[in-house]
C-alpha cells in the first residue's frame, strides 16, 4: 500500500471515485442523482487543484490499484489546524487495514491539531475513526455534535 499525492493529470482518478463515494453515503444521506445519473460533485473539489498549498488530494494504492483517496486542507482562521475533509477506500479494499494504515500516515505526516467528522448517522465511520485516533492521538480527543455530524478534535502525537 502506498499514498501519493494526486497529480493534476490524476483528477479524473480522483472524480470518478467521488461518484463511488457519494453513492456510498447515500445510505446515510439520501443523495439523488443527477438526470445524466451522477451524483452532484462536491463544490469545493475544484479548490483542491487550485490551492496545492493548502489543500491536499491523495490517492491510496493497493497493488498498484487505486483504492481510495484523501482530501485534507491545512486551515489558518481563528487557530491552525488539519481538516480531514474527505476520506474514501472501495469496498473491496475494505477491512483489510489499508484505510487504517493511510489514515495513520496522512495523520501522523502533518502532526499538530487535526478535526474531522463522520455524519452522526454512519456509526460504522465513527467506530472506525474512534480506533484510529486513539492510537494516533496524545489521549485527549474533543467530540461534539453539530448539525447532524459528530466532530472530533485532537492533537496528533
Amino acid at each position: 500500500m502506498n499514498i501519493t499525492t494526486a497529480s493534476l493529470s490524476e483528477r479524473h482518478h480522483v472524480e470518478n471515485l467521488m461518484q463511488f463515494y457519494i453513492y456510498d453515503f447515500t445510505e446515510f444521506t439520501r443523495a439523488s442523482i443527477l438526470e445524466d445519473g451522477t451524483f452532484r460533485t462536491l463544490p469545493d473539489l475544484d479548490s483542491y487543484w487550485s490551492e496545492q498549498y493548502k489543500n491536499h488530494i491523495y490517492l491510496i494504492k493497493a497493488g498498484g490499484e487505486v483504492a481510495g483517496f484523501i482530501l485534507m486542507k491545512e486551515t489558518e482562521d481563528t487557530r491552525k489546524y488539519n481538516y480531514l475533509a474527505h476520506f474514501f477506500i472501495l469496498r473491496k479494499f475494505r477491512r483489510s487495514g489499508i484505510g487504517r494504515k493511510a489514515a495513520e500516515i496522512i495523520l501522523k505526516k502533518y502532526k499538530g491539531e487535526w478535526e474531522l467528522y463522520q455524519l452522526e448517522n454512519n456509526i460504522p465511520a465513527q467506530i472506525f475513526w474512534d480506533k484510529v485516533i486513539k492510537d494516533i492521538s496524545d489521549g485527549e480527543v474533543r467530540v461534539w455534535v453539530e448539525n447532524g455530524r459528530r466532530y472530533q478534535n485532537f492533537f496528533c502525537k
